[in-house]
């Protein structure tokens, strides 16, 4: 493999963590506090992370666009990008894709269409899309349904192996919710080509004994530490110098705060949704700038509303686990810490969506 490949590209830049970041928005809930952005990307500067996904929730595609441009330029130097690329042809993605490229994003996660009638059509498809960029790409493993008729995991595992033969294919992303057999027989097809994106850090444990994992990526980590106790790298980097037992130990000592973690995200995933507020609350109280974002019009099983009490418990399990939290007023988090500063209160917040005061 030359130096020049992506594949040796990645298995060079992408080591320890990746997350994402969410919006922040000025009181009228319209704008882009970007002052807040930049902070979000300082923040995950500090606790050591390889790369960084914007994720432009609820947001119009004004404010879309704005937002990857704030990232990217906040991020120049310091962190790698990462961007998304939805199922679609390539007439369809590459607008998205020619302009993620000219903002210097380096790698993206795409998804596989399950509409199309069998799995060479799905490769196909996607080598189309792949073969003209030049970012890397991270396969998204998140079973589908319509997928089962071809393999019963729900993914596309024929398709993926011949897509893991092509340079620009750097990694696979193992989706919290994936059934241990399922993680298997990704790791049995692609762990001697592609990166291993294992969420479930329980699961990375006993892949380490057979797999090389270096690399999660493209959730929220940043809700488990803090930059003063990055342990979710530490417990990478320890598996990658081949340190099994000490990781095992470092997991045990932070395991409450994963597993409360996951039974948090596991409702919501298991029907298309997500935690979001609990999620920027937890990056908040270790120093990410916080902020409400806009109203996604999901109901709260698919998006749950963060009260008075998941706010206690967040802060209850930082405190369990022995990492320390931000000092200061929930009236903070509401409008974000760039906000706060500036003197902007809850009083001026046009609405409070997804959360109760």
């Amino acid at each position: 493999m030359s130096e020049s490949s992506k594949k040796a590209w990645a298995k060079k830049y992408l080591k320890g963590a990746e997350s994402f970041i969410l919006p922040s928005m000025k009181p009228d809930l319209k704008n882009l506090d970007e002052e807040g952005l930049r902070q979000d990307v300082r923040h995950a500067v500090a606790q050591g992370f390889c790369s960084i996904l914007p994720l432009p929730m609820g947001l119009d595609k004004k404010n879309m666009v704005r937002m990857y441009e704030v990232v990217s330029d906040e991020a120049k130097g310091s962190i790698h990008t990462v961007a998304l690329i939805q199922p679609g042809s390539w007439k369809e993605m590459a607008p998205r894709i020619r302009f993620m490229e000219n903002l210097g994003v380096s790698h993206a996660l795409m998804y596989f269409n399950s509409k199309l009638p069998d799995q060479n059509a799905i490769f196909e498809q996607m080598r189309t899309i792949i073969e003209k960029t030049a970012m890397g790409i991270i396969l998204y493993a998140k079973p589908d349904n319509e997928i089962r008729k071809m393999d019963p995991t729900g993914l596309p595992l024929d398709a993926f192996d011949k897509l893991a033969d092509l340079d620009m294919v750097i990694g696979v992303k193992f989706t919290q919710t994936l059934r241990p057999a399922s993680a298997y027989a990704l790791a049995e097809r692609l762990g001697d080509r592609l990166l291993l994106g294992v969420i479930d850090l329980e699961m990375i444990l006993p892949l380490s004994l057979k797999y090389t994992i270096q690399w999660t990526g493209q959730w929220a980590i940043d809700a488990l530490q803090s930059p003063e106790v990055p342990w979710v790298n530490q417990f990478l980097a320890l598996l990658g110098e081949g340190r099994n037992s000490q990781a095992y130990e470092l997991y045990w000592k932070y395991e409450p705060i994963a597993s409360a973690f996951y039974a948090l995200q596991a409702p919501c995933l298991e029907i298309g949704g997500h935690p979001w507020m609990h999620i920027k609350y937890m990056k908040w109280l270790t120093g990410g700038n916080g902020g409400l974002i806009p109203d996604l019009k999901a109901s709260p099983d698919h998006v749950p509303h963060l009260d008075a009490r998941a706010r206690k418990h967040c802060r209850d399990i930082f405190e369990h686990v022995g990492i320390k939290t931000i000092d200061m007023p929930d009236e903070a988090f509401i409008v974000g810490n760039a906000g706060y500063r500036d003197g902007v209160r809850p009083k001026d917040m046009a609405a409070f969506p997804q959360y109760i005061l």
